[in-house]
């Protein structure tokens, strides 16, 4: 390069006597890979390369009473076309891990909740969080769990309303 152009480096505070990065470096040098995928990165993609967001569905919840005991389970079917496993649920204060996979479009009945009947409303919030098995993408579904009042005015679970879109976590 020669006198003016490292004295042109020493001004601009870049190092002398070394060779410019990009005039020397040869274009067939294969560019680093990284280790993981972007998808992997990112989550899975569909073929616009937006985000992948499995979804699941609640189906025939039923609660099940025997004297003050109230046990409420139910079918959570898998929507998507990824492997999912269920790795936690959340119903009237009760947490539950069941650790279930489940099949693309696939479904398995859980039990959501096993312990004393309520006898208030107060617990209105229910949570399932789950998983794509393929990356261990983290995803919640909440609902809003909806009452029915029994003679001795005693609650059991009628439905898990959704609440809205699928939180990624």
């Amino acid at each position: 390069m020669g006198f003016l152009g490292d004295l042109g480096k020493a001004i601009m505070g870049k190092p002398i006597g070394q060779a410019d990065q990009t005039q020397t470096a040869a274009p067939e040098q294969p560019i680093e890979q990284p280790t993981q995928t972007l998808g992997q990165q990112q989550g899975v993609q569909d073929e616009r390369g937006l985000k992948i967001i499995p979804e699941i569905e609640v189906k025939n919840l039923r609660s099940h009473r025997n004297g003050d005991k109230l046990r409420v389970t139910a079918w959570i079917a898998n929507k998507s076309d990824q492997e999912i496993r269920i790795d936690e649920t959340r119903l009237l204060g009760q947490g539950r891990q069941p650790g279930q996979f489940l099949s693309p479009r696939g479904s398995h009945e859980l039990v959501l909740y096993d312990g004393r009947i309520p006898d208030n409303e107060s617990q209105t919030k229910a949570q399932i969080v789950y998983r794509l098995k393929i990356n261990n993408d983290s995803f919640m579904e909440n609902y809003r769990v909806s009452y029915s009042v029994e003679q001795d005015g005693k609650r059991t679970v009628d439905e898990l309303v959704d609440e809205g879109p699928v939180r990624d976590i």
